[in-house]
């Protein structure tokens, strides 16, 4: 059938609400799910997903709005965020520049997101409505009920979806038990009452992270004993790291430190934004009186100093890193001292840890992680026995897997006593209860994220990137007036064997762009177009003789006083 826009679609159907999954489902991260009811879009997370090593300069990966933009048939009515992590909210200052609309947000979120914003010089004045769990937000065509859920970051929520006779429960990140009494557990029994104010819910859609785990996730609350056993011991410094969203690690360890009459510096850009924003938030309280600037930390003998760093993943240029390998002046890590990896290992960074931990061996730092000592980090995701509680609870007609990796989705899938309706990226599924419908797959883009600018790109811009990293780059110069040629060769990243070697290469090339002349010269087809084009093809098959691989040629030089075209040649 021929695929109508969204709003379109679910104007002319209102007897069922529409789906579309855009990403999360078979990955890590980029979490991003629209519903559509009578013409309306809600847009619920707009996530990015982290980039993989090998992508040089890109940090991150979000869709391709413009693609997006088609398939919805123009902007969407509103944006339902969740909760802050950057696979759901990471894309969202790209959206909103493009796609303007009201935003409705948790505190700790829309802090989060104002910051993105200032860091982007985007100083738009877009819509923003703080909410909290309880709440109930009435839009066109659509009532969203905020329902509080623990997580390992404040202000999560899950949401229930009333499109007219329609409900959709979407949980997002959660967890059943809370970190007490800074946060509450997740109330079964208020989802219950929730479930049974309505017509039967017709899916709950759910987060699939740790499905494959066996029993039920375990508290915030039981980090605080084992952590506090781990830092007690310390001869010195104890650098404890975790991730910087986990507000309630952070508030862990700074009341430890209160209690072990230790002092704890924050070191890092994304730890010291977390404790900025909670102290903006007022979310901390006496513990925060052990906090120390660098200043300070000069003052604190080393055995009762805590430096709570970000770095958990062994990342570049991390705040841990950066002090292992002795590249901070105030601050080292010295045999004796220690460091506390209150974090899982996150599928792919295996390597750059091992690099960071042997590193720590080879001066003396002791290593400590939840492998060797379990009870110093838990999950904020929830396990079989939570997933299959709220299943029960809300009593859904249908269970839709989401968020994780195909592998984590069919263990979710297998947990659900009721019909499990399997979706993928680029899918729209139409619903209600009469039964489920796949509308339309569609293959959907990417953009890239650039490191430094942090504008987006497209695939062919970041191909072109990785085959100058990969292959090299020769640019091709000068100008050709009549027998006079001065004409340029510049290497870039190609590995000649010596200066002289790659004068020579040199010489050669000179000598085949001469040839070059004189042949297009005799075929009557001299111009700046084809020389261009064919010193580029020149240029690059001899040095792929030599290198085997093809490097970037760019060749771009001017013909004085002939007849020519304008352009450029600059294609791999």
């Amino acid at each position: 059938m021929t695929f109508q826009s969204l709003s379109k679609l679910s104007k002319n159907d209102p007897n069922r609400i529409y789906m579309f999954t855009v990403g999360g489902c078979g990955e890590f991260g980029m979490n991003l799910t629209i519903y559509a009811h009578k013409g309306q879009t809600y847009v619920v997370d707009c996530g990015l997903a982290f980039a993989e090593t090998y992508e040089i300069g890109v940090d991150a990966h979000i869709p391709d709005i413009s693609q997006l933009e088609a398939i919805l048939g123009g902007p969407p009515t509103a944006y339902l965020i969740t909760h802050g992590h950057e696979d759901h909210i990471g894309a969202l200052p790209y959206f909103l520049e493009r796609w303007p609309a009201p935003v409705y947000i948790g505190p700790w979120a829309l802090e989060l997101v104002k910051e993105k914003l200032l860091q982007m010089k985007n100083n738009r004045p877009y819509t923003f409505h703080e909410v909290r769990a309880g709440d109930i937000i009435r839009l066109p065509e659509m009532n969203v009920h905020w329902v509080h859920v623990p997580h390992s970051i404040p202000f999560c929520c899950s949401l229930l979806l009333e499109a007219g006779p329609h409900r959709v429960f979407h949980t997002g990140d959660f967890k059943l038990n809370g970190f007490t009494p800074y946060e509450a557990s997740l109330n079964l029994e208020g989802l219950k009452t929730l479930a049974a104010k309505g017509p039967q819910i017709l899916a709950v859609v759910s987060d699939s992270t740790n499905a494959s785990a066996e029993g039920h996730c375990p508290t915030e609350n039981i980090v605080r004993p084992a952590l506090t056993e781990v830092i007690a011991r310390a001869e010195g410094v104890s650098f404890v790291t975790t991730f910087s969203s986990n507000l309630w690690r952070l508030q862990t360890v700074l009341l430890i430190a209160c209690e072990l009459k230790k002092k704890v510096l924050v070191f890092g850009a994304g730890m010291r934004r977390s404790i900025e924003i909670a102290q903006r938030l007022k979310m901390l309280g006496d513990e925060a009186a052990c906090l120390v600037d660098e200043d300070g930390s000069r003052k604190v003998e080393r055995k009762d100093l805590i430096v709570l760093c970000s770095g958990c993943q062994g990342e570049y240029k991390s705040g841990l890193k950066r002090i292992v390998f002795d590249e901070v002046a105030f601050m080292s890590a010295r045999e004796g001292d220690q460091v506390i990896f209150s974090s899982r290992v996150i599928p792919g960074n295996e390597k750059p840890l091992a690099k960071l931990m042997s590193m720590c061996a080879y001066k003396g730092v002791k290593t400590i992680s939840a492998r060797e000592f379990p009870g110093i980090h838990v999950s904020g995701h929830a396990y079989s026995e939570d997933l299959k509680s709220v299943m029960d609870a809300l009593g859904a007609r249908y269970t839709i897997p989401v968020h994780g990796t195909f592998m984590q989705l069919d263990a979710n899938a297998n947990l659900s006593v009721k019909p499990t309706v399997e979706v993928s990226n680029g899918q729209v599924t139409a619903i209600n209860a009469e039964g489920v419908e796949i509308i339309a797959n569609h293959e959907l883009n990417r953009l890239f994220i650039d490191s430094w600018s942090r504008r987006p790109m497209s695939y062919d811009t970041m191909r072109e990137r990785h085959k100058i990293g990969d292959s090299g780059l020769a640019i091709v110069t000068g100008y050709i007036q009549q027998d006079n040629l001065e004409i340029e060769i510049d290497f870039v990243g190609l590995p000649f064997d010596s200066d002289d070697d790659a004068e020579q290469i040199k010489g050669r090339l000179l000598n085949e762009l001469r040839g070059l002349v004189r042949n297009l010269r005799a075929s009557n087809d001299f111009s700046f177009e084809a020389f261009n084009e064919r010193s580029r093809l020149t240029v690059r098959r001899t040095l792929s003789d030599r290198f085997i691989k093809k490097p970037v040629v760019i060749s771009k030089v001017t013909i004085i006083g002939e007849a020519k075209k304008n352009g450029l040649a600059a294609r791999k």
